[in-house]
């Protein structure tokens, strides 16, 4: 029986955890003649989703900082949505995939994986919000520049190719000279 995972439409910063049900020999196969996004694809059952930025790795590789604290530290995934499956998600074994919101591009979608997989859980990265403020100095307001300046032309360039000349000039003379010496 398969899960089915809806994605609500313009869904951002959040992360989905698989545990990955195929024997660590055949995954390691697998990735060892087909890119990352395409066994992501073949995974989670959809042909056309764009898992460019998907992760698949063994669980092993973060032995001594576990998955919970990659997500924390790596992903500023916050402490408290990881707490509740702290233990689950560090006791994973064999392959784990991370599946982020980039993938839908801001689309609604619909997932149905199939029994390669499970979902173990979604996490919202941090993000910061950000207000720029308005802008209060003087010399931000338009039209504030002093008037009656007009700015410089560009350099023609020639001054480049004079130079190359001196160049070649200065080369073709060292040349003859310990030709002749």
């Amino acid at each position: 029986m398969s899960n089915v995972i809806t994605v609500p439409a313009g869904e951002a910063a959040t992360i989905r955890v698989f545990a990955v049900n195929r024997p660590v020999d055949t995954i390691r196969a697998d990735l060892a003649h087909m890119p990352v996004s395409d066994l992501a694809r073949d995974l989670l059952g959809d042909p056309h989703l764009n898992t460019a930025s998907t992760e698949i790795f063994p669980a092993a590789d973060l032995a001594g900082v576990g998955l919970a604290s990659y997500l924390s530290e790596g992903y500023a995934v916050s402490e408290n949505d990881l707490t509740p499956d702290r233990a689950k998600l560090d006791a994973l074994e064999g392959y784990i995939l991370l599946l982020f919101s980039d993938s839908f591009a801001g689309a609604a979608a619909t997932l149905k994986p199939g029994s390669d997989v499970a979902l173990i859980g979604s996490y919202a990265e941090f993000r910061p919000g950000y207000s720029s403020g308005s802008l209060t100095a003087d010399s931000a307001m338009p039209y504030t520049g002093v008037p009656g300046v007009v700015p410089m032309a560009p350099a023609k360039g020639a001054a480049g190719s004079i130079m190359v000349v001196i160049a070649i000039a200065i080369l073709i003379v060292l040349g003859l000279w310990w030709l002749l010496t």
